[in-house]
């Protein structure tokens, strides 16, 4: 979008880029954006910094899901098995044991 508008004749300052990328992401990024707000001076910040940050971001999001969905199919072929008991317990008094004796 701001290539198309620096065609028309636009222009955008870094800080205004940089505020424009992080405001245009989705609520999934939003710990992430809060953390670079917080973190880094936005008008000094270079649009390859950001870049460079949410993309490591991505990647880390994208083996977190990767992870999810290899795990879910092991979590539903395994089946809980409960057994009924069938001991007895058999109490033998020490009467008990002379007479069979």
């Amino acid at each position: 979008i701001t290539n198309g508008l620096l065609g028309l004749g636009k222009v955008f300052g870094k800080d205004n880029l940089v505020r424009k990328l992080l405001g245009c992401l989705n609520d999934e990024w939003e710990p992430k954006v809060t953390a670079i707000e917080e973190s880094k001076d936005l008008k000094t910040m270079e649009i390859e910094e950001l870049l460079g940050s949410l993309m490591t971001h991505e990647v880390k999001l994208n083996k977190k899901s990767a992870n999810l969905v290899e795990t879910k199919p092991q979590e539903k072929r395994r089946k809980d098995i409960a057994l009924k008991s069938t001991h007895t317990e058999e109490v033998s008094s020490d009467e008990e044991l002379e007479e069979e004796d």
